[in-house]
């Protein structure tokens, strides 16, 4: 029985961008197509100057228990915490520690996702330490290792960062980059996927709590 976790090119017209932005919002969930239609303004003013007069907007503040959205994920967490092992599913060296990020994740899209969407787009910082660059993630009732996830359902989470050693202060630092849908493009070779920007969006200093 398996053991449970003991945590937690050229120019297009005006016409055709918006045209393209509302066949994009059309095609998402409700809480993604604000963002698709504030993107769809944008795109239509780039040939008057309007990209390069929009102000890059501050992260939006992370909360414990506040959902917030990282692509097709929802992510709402709990707690962070502290530990020397995350046995049985990681079992790190005696200097290092496993900070876990412990939330209830729900894919709110209409397929299935690649965890790699997720886990690019999360980080933790601060504490005086290097950390795991992405994050693993496991259930936490049963220590499987997720992979994938399916549509309209909700997972509890570890999400585990190993750390070079301990963790220095009372707060850590959690981050989540914009995490955009890209449409078909014959200039990409990944189509229709979600891609993480190299912009904050989610930012917010969480209390950390330590275990033994």
């Amino acid at each position: 029985m398996p053991s449970r976790i003991a945590i937690m090119g050229d120019r297009p017209s005006v016409r055709a961008v918006l045209s393209r932005a509302r066949t994009f919002a059309a095609a998402r969930p409700a809480k993604q197509k604000a963002g698709a239609a504030a993107a769809g303004v944008l795109l239509a003013s780039a040939p008057f100057g309007g990209l390069a007069a929009a102000p890059e907007p501050p992260p939006q503040q992370l909360l414990l228990g506040q959902p917030m959205t990282v692509g097709p994920f929802e992510v709402a967490i709990d707690k962070v915490v502290e530990l020397p092992d995350l046995a049985p599913a990681i079992t790190p060296a005696p200097t290092q520690r496993v900070v876990v990020v412990d939330a209830v994740v729900t894919l709110t899209g209409d397929r299935p996702e690649y965890a790699v969407t997720l886990t690019n787009n999360l980080r933790v910082t601060g504490g005086g330490v290097k950390t795991t660059e992405r994050p693993s993630l496991y259930v936490v009732d049963d220590a499987t290792a997720m992979s994938v996830f399916n549509p309209g359902v909700s997972y509890r989470l570890a999400i585990a960062f190993v750390t070079d050693g301990p963790w220095q202060g009372e707060t850590a630092t959690v981050r989540a980059n914009q995490v955009v849908f890209r449409e078909e493009d014959r200039g990409t070779l990944n189509p229709n996927a979600w891609v993480g920007l190299d912009e904050i969006q989610w930012q917010g200093s969480l209390p950390l709590e330590r275990r033994s």
